[in-house]
């Protein structure tokens, strides 16, 4: 039997927080985070396969937490889909340059995210 994928959420939202634990959490070996600096030490320990980042987060936003985890070699290719409110071109262009793989707008269209998660694992 194979091991499950490894999945970090993070998000300061306790109901996104729910939604992604319904959709991933029976498939994915599944952890989450509301805070920058929790997803960080999560991270860490954790080594997760793919991670969901939200870009609000009350102590440090998205696109720093990215370019961290992209700074550290263990996370350095650990797959990022930002997942976030902000939707302008903008806030998407800085979340590539901080290093995500995938940027999805909330709220996410459930196929939208389980296809963007499938592609990349």
């Amino acid at each position: 039997m194979q091991a499950k994928k490894k999945m970090l959420a993070v998000d300061d939202d306790p109901n996104n927080t729910i939604i992604v634990e319904e959709l991933f959490g029976e498939h994915y070996d599944l952890r989450t985070a509301a805070t920058g600096q929790e997803a960080l030490n999560t991270a860490m320990d954790f080594r997760p396969d793919i991670i969901l980042l939200d870009i609000m987060l009350p102590d440090m936003d998205g696109y720093e937490v990215c370019k961290l985890l992209r700074e550290h070699p263990s996370l350095s290719h650990t797959k990022i889909i930002m997942v976030s409110a902000k939707g302008e071109i903008e806030d998407r262009v800085r979340g590539y340059e901080a290093g995500a793989n995938d940027y999805i707008t909330k709220p996410f269209d459930e196929e939208n995210i389980l296809e963007s998660v499938a592609f990349f694992l």
